[in-house]
């Protein structure tokens, strides 16, 4: 369609409104995030002999402790095999959460706390709480500066460009001072809590609680069942094969290879000058 030309001075035609603009469907909220649910329990059993033997049985694994003796037995129920350590050198059992059930209180805490009497599986028992702080994580070393490759050597017997003077400029306006920076808060100390619960006429653990940043692990006895346990209990099976203990000794860091410096070049040779 050909357009028609506008005459100067009349006013424009208003535009025709546009139709309303639909209404957007509302956004669906965001379905709640499911709130974290404890881990499975992990059962065991724990027996204490009169002359200090203890013993520990959780899935297919043991833990023998003789005081006396000065050593601990780790059996292994699937393939039939015993480990002996010394005493103070055993490792935890693989599927233990934490330190549960060793009711060993740290060394040494930074607080006590009496939590006084109470019945645990029908036996009464003494309350302690320790406090004490975790150790900071070891850092990585620092790796080694790389190092500079050499400058050049500069060729002798050849004059050197003098430089261009320059023209002496405006003396620079001195530099504000810095802001002081604000001290930083220092971090909150990690700390870890023990709660531990005695029988003493038992004179063994039934109960405790072991709390650190990473969550809460609880320990509490299903039956508890008093008499003295057979001798067999704190000795290694027969027909076990007893293997030596694994190294416990810690990995040993790589130490970093410290790059090559490049070759220097060499210098241009000189051209000789031609002969008269």
């Amino acid at each position: 369609m050909p357009k028609v030309p506008s005459i100067p001075g009349m006013p424009s035609a208003p535009a025709p409104p546009s139709a309303p603009a639909p209404p957007s469907a509302p956004t669906p909220l965001a379905a709640p995030s499911a709130p974290s649910t404890p881990s499975a329990p992990t059962p065991w059993s724990y027996c204490r002999s009169s002359s200090g033997q203890t013993r520990m049985d959780q899935g297919s694994q043991s833990l023998i402790n003789d005081p006396q003796a000065g050593h601990t037995i780790l059996l292994n129920h699937t393939n039939q095999t015993a480990q002996i350590f010394p005493s103070g050198q055993a490792p935890n059992m693989p599927s233990m959460p934490g330190s549960a059930p060793a009711f060993t209180p740290p060394k040494p805490p930074i607080d006590v706390k009496d939590l006084g009497t109470k019945m645990i599986a029908g036996h009464m028992a003494q309350g302690k709480l320790y406090t004490y702080q975790m150790p900071k994580p070891p850092q990585m070393p620092k790796p080694p500066d790389v190092p500079q490759a050499p400058s050049a050597p500069q060729t002798s017997g050849m004059p050197q460009a003098p430089s261009t003077p320059q023209a002496p400029g405006m003396p620079s306006a001195p530099a504000m001072p810095k802001a002081p920076s604000m001290p930083q808060a220092p971090a909150a100390p990690q700390l870890k809590t023990v709660e531990v619960w005695n029988s003493p006429q038992l004179q063994m653990p039934l109960a405790n609680r072991v709390t650190t940043p990473m969550g809460t692990t609880t320990t509490i006895p299903q039956q508890v069942t008093p008499g003295e346990p057979p001798p067999s209990q704190f000795q290694i099976p027969p027909g076990y094969k007893v293997i030596p203990p694994p190294s416990l000794s810690p990995p040993s860091i790589p130490k970093p290879s410290i790059p090559k410096p490049p070759s220097i070049p060499k210098p241009p040779s000189i051209p000789k000058p031609p002969s008269v």
